[in-house]
């Protein structure tokens, strides 16, 4: 007969029957439950058949009306974004146009002021008036190249670039002086004047550029149609000369009395040549105002 040691080592072994009974609908259970999770997953990630309306095209679906908020609500963020780029863009468009337009109304009021500065020096600055002549003043005095066929001719000279601008603001003209045989000139020393007439009359600056061109520099304030009469004074320095050394001695103290021929034959030294025959040279039409900017202060 066992002791009772043995019926407790023999009652604490499981028993082979039911350990197999109890594993058979566990292991049916997960399979069950990994398939189901399988379906679930296919059903709601992959694309649905041809023909066959997803949930969330099905309107009386429990979710489909929810999830039809949400894409109707994606479409509406979307539109407002799309307005609201939109309107971005048309403030930025708009905004780059005062920006350009500030910066060109800039660049016109820094080019009158060089351009103010510019004619107020040119009338005092007598260095830079006899500047193309400061080594061809003397009287009887020829430079290579000076000579009287080189002589500038009003008639056959030219406007070579003009640029008209609206009232209140600064416009100019460049005359290209040629001689009689139609020559252009490279040197300087010519003495051009012009006038603008029309509502208002004004008398341009001239600036010798020393390279047989002249720049015409005038300021019209008033808007309407206006001439450019140009006349050629003098030329090859003649207008800048000084009198012979003993001119005050020959006459009297005020340099006049002096008898006739002492200066020998002048040769046309006194041009007074008009441009294109007498003719007005040009004639231009001048805007309204266009540059408007107020006062500080007021």
């Amino acid at each position: 007969m066992p002791s009772s040691s043995e019926l407790l080592k023999n009652h604490n072994k499981p028993v082979p029957g039911a350990t197999r009974l109890l594993f058979f609908p566990i292991s049916l259970g997960v399979i069950f439950l990994l398939c189901l999770l399988y379906f679930t997953d296919m059903m709601y990630n992959c694309p649905p058949l041809a023909g066959v309306l997803s949930p969330r095209e099905v309107p009386g679906h429990p979710f489909g009306s929810g999830i039809n908020n949400v894409n109707n609500n994606n479409k509406f963020h979307s539109l407002i974004n799309s307005r609201e780029g939109e309107d971005n863009f048309r403030n930025n468009v708009d905004e780059n146009r005062r920006q350009t337009e500030r910066s060109v109304i800039t660049r016109r009021l820094q080019y009158f002021r060089l351009e103010w500065l510019r004619q107020r020096r040119a009338r005092v600055d007598w260095k830079n008036i006899i500047k193309p002549c400061v080594d061809n003043m003397a009287w009887g005095l020829v430079k290579e190249h000076w000579g009287k066929t080189n002589r500038s001719n009003a008639t056959t000279s030219e406007i070579i670039f003009k640029d008209i601008r609206p009232a209140g603001e600064f416009s100019k003209i460049f005359i290209q002086s040629k001689t009689s045989d139609n020559r252009t000139k490279l040197i300087g020393g010519d003495t051009w004047r012009v006038y603008v007439r029309g509502p208002s009359s004004i008398a341009a600056t001239v600036f010798d550029h020393n390279n047989g061109t002249y720049e015409a520099l005038f300021l019209i304030t008033e808007p309407g149609v206006y001439q450019l009469m140009i006349y050629l004074d003098y030329s090859l320095c003649d207008g800048f000369k000084d009198p012979p050394r003993d001119w005050f001695i020959t006459g009297d103290v005020q340099g006049a009395n002096h008898r006739n021929g002492i200066l020998g034959p002048l040769d046309e030294y006194l041009v007074k040549q008009p441009f294109n025959n007498g003719t007005p040279s040009l004639t231009v039409t001048v805007t309204k105002v266009q540059l408007k900017v107020p006062f500080s202060g007021k």
